[in-house]
């Protein structure tokens, strides 16, 4: 990958700096994928990619509501089934860290027991995390709890492609410890997201980190963008936890 910037973003670091630590990380990464292997080795980083327009801002809100309302039958559905299957509230609402850390309401249709934290208190899901429900657990493979996020896409605090947004409790302890995990928040969180498909559900954050990073410095790439919703798609369809991007 060729680095044509070096630009600060305020964490006291140029974010080029890691950019240029990640192209080292990068040349190592074994992908699976010819498309995305002979991308990330030539693809070019430039200023602006770091920066999008507010008229580009409100193309996925309007295309979001478009899709809210073309799949209102799948969330009627699923609504019916949480509330036989699953005692409770339909929706679970987590308070997440956005773009340049503002947090707002994450949505998501509840996949696990009502009020699931009361015993752990704030804790990560786990493979076999046996606070999910049966219902909870295919909603999760599908991906299909996070439909409701395209409400978030809406109200513009998300896209439909960048970081996944983490809780505030755990987003402090990795600004501490983890080099670079601020600037995460440089652009709206998303969705999907290249760490979501080359990663394990139970990779670390600094793992998912480094793929955050590639991919917000080729944010505005059409390739890539159409290549990680492809492999969500597939990811959905397929009830994979991950996509396998790597080999």
């Amino acid at each position: 990958m060729k680095y044509t910037f070096v630009d600060t973003i305020g964490t006291g670091v140029g974010h080029g700096q890691y950019l240029r630590d990640f192209s080292e990380f990068e040349e190592e990464t074994p992908w699976a994928d010819p498309i995305l292997r002979i991308f990330f080795r030539y693809a070019t980083v430039k200023n602006y990619s770091l920066y999008r327009t507010s008229a580009f801002d409100y193309l996925p809100r309007f295309l979001a509501a478009a899709l809210v309302i073309l799949l209102s039958p799948i969330f009627i559905l699923i609504a019916t089934l949480i509330k036989v299957m699953m005692p409770g509230k339909v929706f679970y609402k987590q308070t997440r860290v956005g773009q340049n850390g503002k947090l707002f309401q994450v949505l998501k249709f509840r996949t696990m027991i009502e009020n699931a934290e009361d015993s752990t208190g704030h804790t990560l899901s786990w493979t076999g995390d046996p606070r999910i429900t049966g219902l909870g657990s295919f909603l999760r493979k599908s991906h299909l709890d996070e439909l409701p996020q395209l409400i978030n896409v809406v109200k513009g605090e998300m896209f439909f492609i960048g970081p996944r947004p983490e809780r505030p409790e755990f987003t402090a302890i990795f600004e501490e410890t983890i080099k670079g995990y601020n600037d995460r928040h440089r652009v709206k969180p998303g969705i999907t997201g290249l760490a979501q498909l080359a990663c394990t559900y139970n990779a670390t954050a600094s793992q998912k980190l480094k793929f955050d990073l590639m991919y917000i410095a080729m944010k505005d790439s059409f390739i890539l963008n159409t290549m990680i919703a492809i492999y969500t798609i597939k990811k959905m369809i397929f009830l994979k936890s991950t996509a396998n991007l790597l080999r």
